[in-house]
């Protein structure tokens, strides 16, 4: 299937500008060698390392969901919701960038967030509120009885509100706005193999192409990340236009491999009906990874660790809740010797960093 099909059929979709696109893709050579030392090998021993930096889509700080919403809150005006309630998780990414969509596009905002009742105003909840969310924090087992109230609340007055959670499109935006995005990286990843790299300018010969970490879209590519719908949409785009790529999704606790898969293979079916798409995602497109994540929200060592080696090496911050277990997941791995060395791998970078601060002292006393 030719990429334009694809390309096409997402335009005639309704949509709302929001992310800031062509994120960059960066090498990451330093944590390459790190990780190599790390384990007393040789750099051929750790595959080449790039990260997609959608921590840049630049709405609200940013990260993947801001390419979501686009899609999503199109979709929500043009049925004529005019207020959102939203059941999510205190420190949700989620949570913030619709708080952000709905005060860009004038709609009522709340967010019902449970657990960590007590913990201090920071990171995505400070910024919803700054954007005007109505935040109401609610033990979780109460959460639902208490948006339908809202729910009802709003219709009393005129009203037309929706829970997020119940809105179909909702499950499927992501899909789609990342379908759109691995075109977007194909693009990037075709500029990059064809840029002299910094080893061969520094050689004396600019035309030697990147001597160090090819990369190229048309030859095998593993692609990392966290599970969700974002994965999914490159994995989907790669299926329906041919190209060689592999996925791992690292699972937050509520993930197993047989319900993430369930949930992939439904969205993707319902993406493709709607784009007319030669085919949706297959059993085992997407290898999923548990065991890294541990309590939902709450930083693992390993994770604080990664955020400091990738730190230390790239400058490149990760968050502690998301992209931090997803990176641990990766360098660990890599050390145990299941991550083929000759396949490079684009790690995902969805944002989340204003929880970093969120998590402070923990981070900041590491290891002390």
């Amino acid at each position: 299937m030719h990429p334009h099909q694809i390309l096409n059929a997402i335009a005639d979709l309704p949509r709302i500008p929001l992310a800031h696109k062509n994120t960059p893709i960066e090498e990451m050579p330093r944590l390459r060698a790190a990780i190599a030392e790390s384990m007393d090998s040789d750099i051929t021993a750790v595959p080449p390392l790039f990260i997609k930096r959608d921590d840049t889509t630049g709405f609200a700080f940013g990260g993947n969901k801001a390419r979501h919403m686009e899609f999503l809150f199109a979709h929500l005006i043009e049925r004529g919701i005019d207020t959102i309630v939203n059941i999510n998780h205190y420190d949700s990414n989620n949570a913030r960038l619709a708080a952000a969509a709905s005060a860009k596009t004038g709609m009522k905002y709340h967010w019902v967030a449970f657990d960590e009742l007590d913990a201090a105003i920071q990171g995505n909840m400070l910024i919803a509120h700054l954007t005007g969310a109505n935040i109401h924090r609610i033990p979780k087992d109460e959460t639902r009885p208490y948006a339908e109230s809202l729910l009802a609340h709003e219709t009393n007055l005129g009203r037309n509100p929706t829970i997020l959670l119940d809105n179909a499109f909702s499950n499927i935006a992501g899909m789609i706005a990342f379908l759109e995005t691995a075109h977007e990286l194909e693009n990037q990843i075709y500029r990059y193999s064809e840029t002299p790299s910094r080893h061969s300018r520094e050689s004396g010969n600019p035309g030697a192409g990147p001597t160090t970490q090819p990369l190229s879209p048309t030859d095998p590519i593993h692609f990392w990340g966290l599970c969700g719908r974002s994965i999914a949409g490159i994995i989907l785009y790669a299926r329906n236009t041919g190209k060689p790529w592999t996925a791992t999704a690292v699972a937050q606790p509520h993930y197993t491999p047989e319900n993430y898969q369930e949930l992939y293979l439904d969205r993707s079916t319902r993406v493709a009906e709607l784009l007319n798409l030669d085919t949706p995602l297959h059993p085992g497109d997407i290898s999923t990874l548990t065991g890294y994540t541990k309590i939902y929200g709450i930083p693992t060592d390993l994770g604080i660790e990664a955020m400091h080696l990738v730190a230390q090496t790239e400058a490149i911050i990760l968050d502690p809740t998301y992209t931090a277990k997803s990176m641990s997941a990766l360098i660990a791995e890599i050390r145990l010797g299941k991550v083929d060395p000759d396949i490079p791998v684009v790690f995902i970078h969805s944002g989340g960093q204003p929880q970093t601060f969120a998590f402070a002292d923990q981070i900041w006393n590491h290891n002390a």
